[in-house]
């Protein structure tokens, strides 16, 4: 293979190594051959623009993901037997074998440490992590250990990663810490947490069901007991014959035993003060827009959940919920409306499950995290717009955000978010939370569902999600899209799409 022409390609440039950090805006020649050799080939040939040996010495094929319309190929880079944090490459090229795209976070071969300066053993690590914490009075578990190197504005440390579980509150930390000294390199809480946490089930809630929230408002900020009206009788599909809400594509068995429901008859006919509904709600909710994803084409060896989606169903009495990735659990909580009584709660949380499953820990910029809690406000929406009254439609979560119109009785309809505003990337602020940037991105989306259809538009957002990586931008996630059209639908969407990204001032770069 022939190295990229010079002009030929457009860059994204790295911050402190010299090297591009993405490659895009070219085609290669269509070749047939495996995936990882011609991945290989790409990057022997360009290994000088990448900053790369040209035996690729210290870069490890990790893994091929499979999605619609492309083949990802993933190389970690290994430095004197341990990995480099987030030193990565990845290799994209359609069904036809023509790279498209090239993303590179690997540090040159001259910067790497000549000595492994490890002082700090394991558990002089694990104290130091406990310590910035600084949660003195809370029961704590150690998850994980590994020694690795952490580059940080251009310096390579000998580092250890310790990740750390907090019960009450819930919390789980990813601490990073010099292996030299001690010092803190960076640190963060892991969990995708939502702003508020709240079959016969509610489809997707009774607000919706009723078009109108006054008759569910009831005194002293309680809300009433929904009418039979508010429900819809529907089929529980893919349960184990063992009575429990245990499936092919959701379980449940993480709840708490005492909390469970068990139905040998598999009759869940339960209103919303029965034990269990909450359960049933879950599973209905989650199994249906699993198959959703499988009839946009996300089954078999391109599904994006390989196992079932496991889920405590009232893992916690505080108002919020979360998905957790290095548990892959989702956990709601009971504070307030209950989250799991709502069908866009429960959605929204599986958005991040589902983003997590094609792109492990996405998230970790303030960008990446406004995209996620976009995406999963996006999904809810989407998912439910047909069952709603049409005023309803760019409103998620009416239900779980019932008690804002006891707060605001001109809010109508009540919501926790819409998708429908009309702000701008000029709109971002990093000091605001992520779920208000983050209706930036949803309120994208949403212009593009708008434009295209239900069916296109999740397909092509569900698709891009393949080539993005934890620290993505709006921009680059505006890219990928463009990308996925291409491949799935031969770019006839192109004009539409940058008109969108135009108008909400969103790259693409």
């Amino acid at each position: 293979m022939k190295p990229l022409r010079e002009g030929s390609y457009n860059t994204v440039p790295g911050e402190h190594y010299g090297t591009p950090k993405e490659l895009w805006g070219f085609r290669t020649r269509k070749r047939q051959a495996a995936p990882k050799t011609i991945a290989a080939g790409f990057l022997r040939a360009n290994h000088e623009l990448l900053g790369l040996t040209p035996d690729l010495r210290g870069v490890e094929f990790q893994k091929k993901v499979l999605s619609l319309g492309a083949n990802h190929l993933i190389f970690q880079q290994i430095h004197d037997g341990r990995r480099i944090h987030r030193a990565y490459v990845s290799v994209h090229m359609d069904r036809e074998g023509r790279i498209f795209l090239a993303k590179n976070r690997a540090l040159p071969q001259h910067l790497l440490p000549t000595r492994a300066d490890f002082r700090l053993n394991r558990a002089g690590a694990i104290k130091q992590a406990k310590k910035s914490a600084r949660k003195k009075n809370l029961r704590v578990a150690v998850q994980d250990t590994e020694e690795m190197w952490f580059p940080k504005k251009g310096t390579i440390h000998p580092a250890w990663r310790v990740r750390l579980a907090y019960v009450k509150p819930k919390e789980e930390w990813i601490v990073y810490l010099s292996a030299r000294t001690g010092r803190i390199l960076s640190k963060r809480d892991n969990l995708c947490k939502a702003a508020r946490g709240r079959a016969l089930v509610f489809d997707p809630s009774p607000v919706t069901a009723l078009d109108g929230h006054a008759a569910l408002l009831g005194d002293h900020k309680r809300p009433r007991k929904p009418p039979p009206e508010a429900y819809r009788s529907v089929t529980l599909w893919g349960l184990k014959t063992n009575g429990r809400l245990e499936g092919t594509r959701v379980t449940t068995a993480p709840t708490n035993p005492k909390r469970r429901v068990r139905r040998t008859s598999r009759n869940f006919l339960l209103e919303s003060t029965k034990k269990g509904f909450e359960e049933v709600m879950v599973y209905y909710h989650i199994d249906s827009a699993i198959r959703h994803l499988e009839r946009l084409g996300f089954r078999g060896a391109r599904a994006v959940f390989k196992e079932p989606v496991r889920v405590n169903v009232n893992g916690t009495t505080d108002d919020n919920s979360w998905y957790s990735p290095f548990e892959r659990l989702l956990t709601f909580g009971t504070g307030d409306i209950d989250d799991a009584e709502d069908g866009e709660t429960i959605i929204h949380e599986l958005g991040h499950a589902l983003q997590d499953a094609i792109c492990p820990d996405f998230g970790q910029s303030k960008e990446a995290a406004a995209m996620g809690e976009g995406f999963g406000d996006y999904f809810a929406a989407s998912l439910f717009a047909d069952k709603k009254p049409e005023r309803y439609r760019p409103c998620v979560m009416s239900w779980d955000g019932l008690l804002i119109g006891l707060q605001d009785p001109d809010a109508d309809p009540p919501c926790l978010r819409r998708l429908d505003w009309d702000w701008t990337y000029d709109d971002f602020n990093p000091k605001h939370p992520e779920h208000f940037n983050g209706e930036i991105w949803s309120a994208t989306l949403w212009d593009i569902r708008e434009r295209l259809g239900r069916e296109t538009a999740d397909r092509i957002i569900v698709e891009s999600h393949f080539q993005l990586d934890g620290f993505t931008t709006f921009a680059r996630g505006a890219r990928a899209i463009l990308d996925a059209d291409r491949h799935l639908n031969g770019g006839k969407n192109r004009s539409t799409l940058r008109r969108v990204f135009g108008q909400r001032k969103i790259g693409p770069i």
